[in-house]
């Protein structure tokens, strides 16, 4: 009998082509979204914001943040990602996308 494998939230760390290490603060500042729906305010991630909460909320204090963008044929095929994930050991626990096609 095949082994199922478990449900996960994002893609396998080896795919996901990690670029940069970033502070919450440097995250956030980089996707500011203004919206007349959100607000006089820009928010940070715009209407993803509770997405971005609940990255957050999952935070402990050596986990990472990195933005990552998968690899260049995934966007010739129409499958590209790209956006932060939240990194603890070396492993994905949480990700936030910001960009696909």
């Amino acid at each position: 009998m095949p082994r199922k494998r478990p449900a996960s939230t994002a893609a396998p760390l080896p795919r996901i082509g990690l670029q940069r290490r970033v502070s919450v603060a440097e995250a956030e500042a980089a996707h500011l979204v203004s919206d007349k729906q959100l607000g006089p305010t820009p928010v940070p991630f715009g209407f993803m914001h509770t997405a971005w909460l609940a990255l957050l909320a999952q935070m402990q204090p050596d986990d990472e943040l990195w933005e990552f963008r998968s690899p260049s044929e995934t966007w010739q095929h129409m499958c590209g990602r790209e956006g932060l994930v939240l990194l603890r050991q070396g492993k994905v626990v949480a990700q936030v996308l910001t960009a696909m096609n």
